[in-house]
Parts: C-alpha cells; sequence; structure tokens
C-alpha cells in the first residue's frame, strides 16, 4: 500500500483525508477536487443578457409609481426649499456647506463635532432596514432602492420610446434603419438627460441651489460642480441603463447582509 499523499506507479496520489483521487494535469498533480472546479469556474459568472420586462399592472405596481415619483420629487426639488434660519445664516432647508464646516437639515444644524448624531441617524436607518427585511422581505430592494428606482424610470422611457416588451425584442433583432435609429437616438437622450438632471441635483445640496443653477447656466460655476455632474450623470447612465440587474448581482452589499439576517423564522419566509 503507498503511503498517503505519496505518488504510486501508476500517477494517482491517495488522498490522505479519503476525500477522493488526484490525476495529472501538465506535468503536475492537481486533485480530483481542483480539477472539477477548473473545469466548471467558468459557470461560476455567466454572462450577461439583455431583460425585456414586461410592462405590469395593478395594486403593488401602483405603488410602486407612487413611491418612484415621490422618492425622485423629493431627490430632485429639496434644494429648492427655503427655511428661515435668521440673519447671517443660509436658508436653504436641507444644505452641506463645506466652507463653513457645517450641515443644516430644516432646524437641525450639525457641526463637525458632533457627528454623533449622523452616526445616530445611519443606526437608526439600519435598524429600520433590517426591520423592514424581517417583516416583509425585499421592500427596499423592489420600491425604494436608488438602483430600482432609477432603473424602472429608465425602462419607462424605453417602453414610450420603443413599445413593450414583444416590441423591444423585434427592434433589437431588426436589422438597422431610420426607423430604429430615430428611436435608440430617442431614447438615449432622455436617458442622458435624465442622468444629467440626476448629478445636477446632486451638486446642489453643497451649494445655495438657485445661485449655483445660474453660475452653472452661464458657465460661472467651480470646476468641481461640472466635474462631479458629468462622474454622476455617466454613472447613472451606465447603471441604469445598462447594467440594471447585474449592479445588484454583483456590486451590491445588501443581498448579502440580508441572506445573513434571513432564516425559517423570519415572517418573510412564512
Amino acid at each position: 500500500m503507498p503511503e498517503a499523499g505519496k505518488e504510486t506507479g501508476s500517477g494517482v496520489v491517495q488522498d490522505p483525508f479519503g476525500a477522493g483521487s488526484a490525476r495529472e494535469k501538465d506535468g503536475g498533480m492537481v486533485s480530483k477536487t481542483e480539477a472539477e472546479t477548473a473545469e466548471h469556474s467558468e459557470e461560476w459568472f455567466a454572462s450577461a443578457k439583455k431583460i425585456y420586462p414586461m410592462a405590469t399592472h395593478g395594486l403593488f405596481r401602483r405603488i410602486k409609481w407612487t413611491l418612484l415619483f415621490i422618492t425622485i420629487g423629493i431627490y430632485y426639488f429639496l434644494p429648492f426649499i427655503r427655511f428661515d434660519r435668521g440673519p447671517n445664516a443660509p436658508d436653504q432647508a436641507v444644505l452641506v456647506d463645506m466652507e463653513g464646516r457645517r450641515g443644516y437639515f430644516f432646524f437641525i444644524e450639525i457641526w463637525p463635532q458632533e457627528v454623533y448624531y449622523l452616526t445616530g441617524l445611519l443606526i437608526i436607518a439600519a435598524v429600520a432596514l433590517f426591520l423592514m427585511n424581517a417583516i416583509a422581505g425585499r421592500l427596499w430592494c423592489g420600491y425604494l432602492c436608488p438602483q430600482t428606482v432609477w432603473t424602472d424610470l429608465f425602462l419607462w422611457v424605453e417602453r414610450k420610446v420603443e413599445g413593450d416588451r414583444r416590441e423591444r425584442i423585434v427592434l433589437d433583432n431588426a436589422p438597422w434603419t431610420a426607423s430604429k435609429v430615430a428611436k435608440r437616438v430617442t431614447k438615449h437622450f432622455f436617458w442622458i438627460m435624465i442622468a444629467w438632471w440626476t448629478g445636477g441635483a446632486w451638486v446642489l445640496y453643497f451649494n445655495d441651489a438657485p445661485t449655483l443653477v445660474y453660475e452653472l447656466a452661464t458657465f460661472q460655476a467651480p470646476m468641481a460642480a461640472y466635474i462631479w455632474i458629468a462622474i454622476l450623470t455617466s454613472t447613472t447612465y451606465l447603471l441604469a441603463g445598462f447594467m440594471r440587474e447585474q449592479v445588484c448581482i454583483y456590486m451590491c452589499p445588501w443581498p448579502r447582509i440580508q441572506a445573513a439576517l434571513t432564516d425559517e423564522k423570519a415572517l418573510s419566509s412564512r
């Protein structure tokens, strides 16, 4: 009997743990498990296949549209809401004043040494997210996640321009014509406009919104504002227009956290 872990005359190594044998490969010894892993490793990451969601209707779809308009409306227009704090204080309701090193949220004023307020808010948000998951499952992913919200908005534009699922499949497989080019150009134009508005709205939280809008329009704004708008425009365009579910599968940490929070006793599993 050959010793465990030693090569025999037939070129086979006995597994000291009894898990199987090994075989020669490219002049070296490769265990059976390693060989099978190498053979099937290409199946671990499936190449992205375009998904054609069909338009749906009903109560939950109406709830989703309502939440979409509420969340996007808050994001886009919150910087323009005014809040009187008295003389020598900014009147923007929500503002991150980088020069003054403080943040404003309506009647709340946060200084750098009071960062524990922000920490407390983040803890409350995390607990609320965990509770939401335990009670009703993926409410965050399905209704409130920014990736979901903007992807839904991009899909709505896609349906309005190119049609529902069947029409989009036919259009993708059709040869290039003037009609197809016009539809694609129109769709991407609206996508870029939404992405640009998204990036523009973000920088408004860091300066007086009406003033910054005027400076952006007259090309007098700081270069940092244009750079951040360009970055957020491109990321929104790519993530909501092309990557979509790939963001959830490969980039988002929440599915991994959710798996650790869910068991057979969770209310959403019953």
